[in-house]
């Protein structure tokens, strides 16, 4: 597959997060309960190299996009949904899906302190008696305890009960 360019690589990462994750996540059944249409832009992953990259834990379900492949991953468990993106400029990438969220979607921006190695945003909203949290970090390469040579955007999306 040709490589993604980074609006590209961000724009499937924002789709990701708001098209697969949240519902994944809100829906508490993970992907594996979504609609076969939004099945079919992930394919489940078992690479040794790819769970390591993203930090997967032995419970979590590693997942490839398909239109990012390589580049646009995501990792799940009950409740939690974290989609990673390799190479797009973060403050932009954050800022555009956080602009996605609080849009129709309905999220609201949190005031937060900044994460100490990078630039995040933290957005939260109430649906069905959940609360959905999504949190937006990233880091450009030469930041403090940045090892990779690629930029790194990460959308952690947490649903618990609302109360």
């Amino acid at each position: 597959s040709p490589p993604l360019s980074p609006e590209a690589a961000a724009g499937v990462f924002q789709d990701a997060v708001i098209s697969t994750c949240i519902p994944a996540a809100a829906g508490g059944a993970g992907l594996q309960a979504l609609p076969a249409a939004v099945k079919a832009k992930v394919q489940a992953s078992s690479d040794a190299n790819t769970r390591q990259q993203l930090g997967a834990a032995a419970d979590e379900t590693v997942w490839d996009v398909v239109s990012g492949k390589g580049v646009v991953m995501i990792r799940e468990k009950a409740g939690r949904c974290v989609v990673s993106v390799y190479g797009p400029p973060v403050v932009t990438t954050i800022l555009n899906v956080a602009q996605g969220l609080s849009g129709p979607a309905g999220f609201e921006k949190l005031v937060s302190a900044p994460p100490p190695n990078g630039f995040g945003q933290s957005l939260m909203k109430i649906e069905n008696g959940k609360r959905l949290m999504v949190q937006l970090n990233g880091s450009e390469p030469g930041m403090p305890g940045h090892r990779s040579r690629f930029s790194v955007v990460t959308a952690t999306v947490f649903a618990s009960p609302a109360g």
